[in-house]
């Protein structure tokens, strides 16, 4: 819910946020908007009792991924939506870029465990400073700013989401 109302009234909405490489031009901020969900996604997977959950007969795993991809399938889904109905680019790039911050931090949480809440948070800070070419056009490695129709854009992002799934898999100690 706090997704929808943070998408629906950010929307398009821009910010003169300090940058080492852009000269403070405006940035869009919907770039914040997947990182309560990511860190709420990231509280659900570490809100266990690993003993229960060890000798259970349920395939926790399987129950992970599945809460996983069907929270970022109702992200795109609610992102693409919106986008449409509310002609909001930024809108529509929401839910390529939750993919791509769930994945970081599945990635990183099967390296270093709780701390990869923080992962996300990084990444979006590192883009905001480094990120952006003078005109505000980003550069091609952050992913997140790039346009709604980038074919790079989507492919990784579903690619990291692919490998954050695989590292929490074979990761976890749970069956």
């Amino acid at each position: 819910m706090a997704f929808l109302i943070m998408a629906v009234v950010i929307q398009d909405s821009l910010a003169a946020l300090p940058s080492v490489t852009n000269n403070v031009d405006p940035v869009p901020l919907m770039l914040f908007v997947p990182l309560p969900l990511v860190i709420g996604l990231m509280y659900c997977l570490d809100s266990r009792l690993d003993g229960p959950e060890i000798s259970s007969f349920r395939r926790v795993r399987l129950l992970d991924v599945g809460m996983v991809l069907v929270t970022v399938a109702i992200v795109e889904a609610i992102s693409l939506i919106l986008g449409h109905l509310l002609h909001s680019a930024q809108m529509t790039t929401t839910g390529r870029n939750t993919a791509f911050l769930v994945g970081m931090m599945l990635f990183v949480r099967a390296l270093v465990g709780q701390p990869a809440v923080l992962a996300p948070v990084v990444w979006v800070v590192i883009v905001l400073l480094f990120g952006f070419q003078i005109g505000n056009e980003p550069y091609a490695w952050t992913i997140l700013p790039q346009a709604s129709n980038s074919l790079a854009a989507g492919t990784i992002s579903i690619a990291v989401l692919a490998v954050g799934i695989g590292a929490q898999i074979y990761s976890r100690k749970v069956t």
